[in-house]
């Protein structure tokens, strides 16, 4: 039975131990033996594409249409705006930045400057709109401009079929670029010249009639200062202050009568009223009353009532109080008469207060339209101001416009062209090849189901791997067939490979295997050979071997090994037509051969019943070993019933032709419960490339061993 991988129930691999083990393991380090083999495979559908794509660029470049590319340098310099300003200096030059550089790179580039360039040469002379703005459009898409580094030097490149015209046309756009800016500074100022002295004249006569519209109004509404209604306004100020004040006095008045007035009413004799006590004429009226009295005590001490001293002095006391109450009256009077003074005062300034407050509410209406007309007249007379020195500014500037750029460097005729570039295509159809070569070999390799080696039978077909049975042009070119190649080295790798195989069958087998059958998946994939080399091997150690012909529509063994037609087949044995004579078919050697003879008929029945089983009976009796050339399991059914009666049956497969798939379907025509498959075989190995595959193949170190069969 085949040795196929199976796994338990409980999920472990059901092979021993110790080839467990070795399957697991893994080495821990980078191997770049794959990728390396992969492309050592592939390397013709690499080169393949690589030499296309080279003859292609290579073709490109020759016969491409050429284009010559011409440049010019020029330098930017600092713009300043030519006008002056208002105080009669010149503006200071515009500070270069990227910015700026980036647009006088589109200013090269534009539509405009190629209109002016194309007008200069004459290119677009005599031709209609529609050509005119193709020649021009052709023209701006083979111009570009591109800044050197960081610098303020821009190289103007032209690209054109002829190298004179690039020339040509390059140093024409830096010509056109370096007046571009004085051309149009020259146009923008003598257009501005002209609106500005057409406006100037209507700015002008705005200006004098709205300042003749305030003077009017001014007059009209009696504001004829400078300030307008401020006077008034100040003048209200004023007023409040004094009212406040007034206000203040006339209340201190008020409140000094009242007291003082209080006081009399209470009985006092008003000396205790406080301008009395702050008068000195009173105060010295006291100071005698005080006298008087003392002298009064003294005298009434000495003298009788009557006494004429003491009543003289008495008449004095009273002269005194009298002038003392006479003087307090004046001071009550006086500040009757200041409160009056105080009440007056007041009225007179709130009555002014109003009346100014009634002006300033009349001036205030005024002042709503006077604000109005002299912002209007300002106004006007700023922009007429604006406008004069704009003016004067450009008349000045008339004729002092300068360049914006100068040229370095003048293009020359270019003497190869740009494109095509040989050595750039060159480089990229070698990269280009390399690439789709690279992706071709994979998608090769991808789309590849053939079998390369033991591990694809092992891992993806899971059949046991026989043996690798090597080209024969690989190991011996100078043979062209191979029976007589084992015939003649039987020491050989050639034939070393068939006992491998045999070996491999041997160990294969649970018991004998005695009867070897060999077939494929397909036709073509080298069984027969194989069948006669290993009939062939095994006769030559000394065992008898005899090979029958199982294959009745090709009858590859009748074929192969030239038999005679006179020579009795398999079918006449079968049918009874001829009896199986195993001495005369040995002719006293080791080896014998049972081959097929043509027949229309083709009675297939022979061989998938009793006589065929009847007659592997008769021949185990008499050989070793019985190799039967069976036909391919996908094309003949009666391929499966033959197989059955084998020991072993070994499926031959040509290396990297048979497809995986074609031999999983052969496989499953041939279950393991009737048919004793006991592995795959590869055939026709070119050892000259089995280093480019699978090293756990002993085919691959055969550039090692080789030495060792010479």
């Amino acid at each position: 039975m085949s040795s196929r991988q199976l796994t338990l129930p409980d999920g472990t691999s059901a092979l021993p131990a110790h080839t467990r083990g070795r399957e697991l393991a893994r080495p821990d380090r980078i191997d770049l033996s794959e990728s390396i083999g992969f492309f050592r495979r592939r390397l013709k559908v690499i080169i393949g594409c690589v030499a296309l794509c080279v003859l292609i660029g290579l073709a490109f470049s020759i016969f491409g249409q050429k284009t010559y590319r011409a440049e010019t340098t020029v330098m930017l310099l600092p713009q300043s705006d030519t006008l002056v300003e208002g105080d009669g200096k010149q503006s200071q030059p515009t500070m270069m930045n990227g910015q700026l550089v980036d647009t006088q790179i589109e200013i090269i580039e534009s539509r405009d400057m190629a209109t002016a360039v194309a007008d200069s040469l004459g290119l677009t002379r005599g031709l209609s709109e529609q050509d005119k703005r193709a020649s021009v459009d052709n023209l701006q898409n083979h111009v570009s401009a591109t800044r050197a580094g960081v610098s303020y030097a821009l190289t103007i490149s032209v690209d054109a079929s002829d190298a004179q015209d690039a020339a040509k046309l390059s140093n024409e756009f830096a010509k056109q670029f370096v007046n571009w800016e004085e051309s149009n500074a020259r146009k923008r100022h003598a257009m501005e010249r002209a609106d500005v002295k057409d406006r100037l004249a209507e700015l002008r006569q705005q200006a004098q009639s709205d300042t003749q519209k305030l003077q009017q109004y001014r007059i009209a509404n009696n504001l004829l200062t400078t300030t307008g209604a401020s006077l008034t306004e100040q003048e209200i100020s004023n007023y409040n202050f004094e009212v406040t004040k007034a206000r203040a006095e006339a209340a201190e008045d008020q409140a000094r009568l009242q007291t003082a007035i209080n006081q009399l009413r209470s009985g006092s004799s008003g000396d205790d009223v406080g301008e009395t006590l702050e008068s000195s004429v009173i105060a010295s009226l006291r100071t005698q009353e005080a006298q008087l009295a003392g002298e009064v005590a003294n005298l009434s001490t000495k003298y009788g009532p009557n006494h004429p001293q003491l009543v003289r002095t008495r008449n004095e006391l009273s002269e005194i109080r009298v002038q003392i109450q006479t003087q307090i009256g004046r001071i009550i009077s006086n500040l009757q008469a200041k409160q009056a003074v105080s009440s007056q005062r007041l009225a007179s300034l709130t009555s002014s207060l109003s009346s100014a407050r009634a002006k300033l509410s009349v001036n205030n209406a005024a002042m709503v339209g006077l604000s109005e007309l002299e912002r209007a007249a300002e106004a006007s007379q700023v922009i007429y101001e604006t406008y004069l020195n704009r003016y004067k500014a450009l008349v000045a500037a008339e004729g002092t416009e300068k360049p914006n750029a100068r040229i370095l460097t003048y293009a020359e005729v270019p003497l190869s062209p740009r494109t095509p570039n040989l050595k750039l295509n060159l480089a990229l159809s070698l990269v280009i090849g390399l690439g789709v070569g690279i992706i071709g070999a994979y998608i090769a390799e991808s789309m590849f189901h053939g079998v390369n080696g033991p591990e694809d039978v092992e891992k993806d077909l899971h059949e046991n791997f026989l043996a690798s049975i090597p080209l024969l042009q690989s190991v011996n070119p100078q043979r062209s067939h191979a029976v007589a190649a084992i015939r003649d080295d039987p020491r050989s790798v050639f034939a070393e490979s068939f006992r491998v195989l045999y070996t491999a069958i041997d160990q294969s087998c649970n018991g004998a295997s005695q009867v070897i059958a060999i077939t494929s998946a397909l036709p073509g994939e080298g069984k027969t050979v194989m069948s006669c080399c290993l009939a062939h091997v095994l006769a030559t150690s000394g065992k008898r071997t005899v090979l029958v012909d199982c294959d009745m529509h090709r009858r590859g063994i009748s074929r192969l090994l030239d038999v005679k037609p006179e020579q009795k087949g398999l079918i006449e044995i079968l049918s009874g037509d001829a009896p199986l004579d195993v001495e005369q078919l040995m002719g006293g050697g080791q080896f014998c051969i049972i081959p097929l003879k043509a027949d229309p008929e083709k009675p297939e029945e022979l061989l998938t019943g009793d006589e065929f089983v009847q007659l592997l009976e008769t021949l185990r009796q008499h050989f070793d070993h019985i190799i039967l050339d069976l036909p391919p399991v996908l094309a003949i059914a009666s391929t499966r019933v033959i197989a059955s009666r084998a020991d072993a049956v070994v499926m031959a497969t040509q290396w990297r032709k048979t497809s995986a798939f074609a031999i999983r379907a052969a496989r499953k025509r041939l279950p393991d419960e009737q048919v004793n498959v006991v592995g795959v075989a590869l055939n026709q190995v070119d050892l000259r490339k089995k280093s480019f595959f699978d090293r756990k193949d002993a085919s691959f170190y055969y550039g090692q061993y080789r030495e060792y069969y010479s």
